[in-house]
C-alpha cells in the first residue's frame, strides 16, 4: 500500500515537472494551433459537392459559368473565383481567386493575412508568398489573394504539354 501511494506520488510530480516545461503538453490536439488554409472556407481538394454545400450554407451569391466548373461569388466585396478540375470526376478546387474590393495598405494586409494562416511571408517579385499546407500557396498581388493547390497544377501543366 505504501509502495503504491510512493509511486503515485511519483507519478503526480513527474507530470507536474512535464507541465511546468512544456505548458501545451496538456493541450488536446484540436487546440493546436493550425494554418488556415482556405479562402472564404473555399480550399483546394474540396469536390464540388462540397463547394456546393459551403454556398448553400452560407448563402454566398455565386454563379456558374455555363459547361464549367468555374463559380464567380461575391462575397463580402471581394470578387472570389473558384475553378475546378474539369477531368476528375469529383471536380476538386485546384484554384481559389480573391480580387479585395478595398484592401488598404499592402503592409497590413500582408501582416494580417501571415496572422490568419499563421505563417510568415515570404516577399518575391510579384508580391508576398506563403505555404499554407501541403502543396498549397497563397500568393499577395496587393489586390488579389490566390490559393493554388501546387501538385495540381504541376500535373495539369504537364497534361497540357502532352497535347
Amino acid at each position: 500500500m505504501k509502495v503504491a501511494i510512493v509511486v503515485a506520488g511519483l507519478i503526480v510530480i513527474v507530470v507536474a515537472a512535464l507541465v511546468a516545461i512544456q505548458p501545451s503538453f496538456l493541450k488536446p490536439a484540436s487546440l493546436a494551433v493550425v494554418k488556415k488554409s482556405d479562402i472564404f472556407g473555399f480550399s483546394p481538394g474540396m469536390t464540388f459537392d462540397e463547394t456546393s454545400k459551403l454556398v448553400t450554407q452560407r448563402h454566398y451569391l455565386c454563379r456558374r459559368g455555363r459547361g464549367s466548373y468555374t463559380l464567380e461569388c461575391d462575397i463580402n466585396g471581394a470578387k472570389v473565383t473558384v475553378d475546378s478540375d474539369e477531368a476528375d470526376a469529383r471536380h476538386p478546387i485546384r484554384r481559389v481567386n480573391a480580387t479585395l474590393n478595398n484592401p488598404g495598405s499592402q503592409e497590413t494586409a500582408v501582416k494580417s493575412i501571415s496572422d490568419q494562416v499563421n505563417a510568415q511571408a515570404v516577399k518575391d517579385r510579384e508580391g508576398w508568398t506563403w505555404i499554407v499546407g501541403r502543396g498549397l500557396k497563397l500568393s499577395y498581388d496587393g489586390l488579389a489573394l490566390n490559393l493554388v493547390d501546387e501538385s495540381a497544377e504541376v500535373r495539369l501543366r504537364k497534361e497540357d504539354a502532352k497535347r
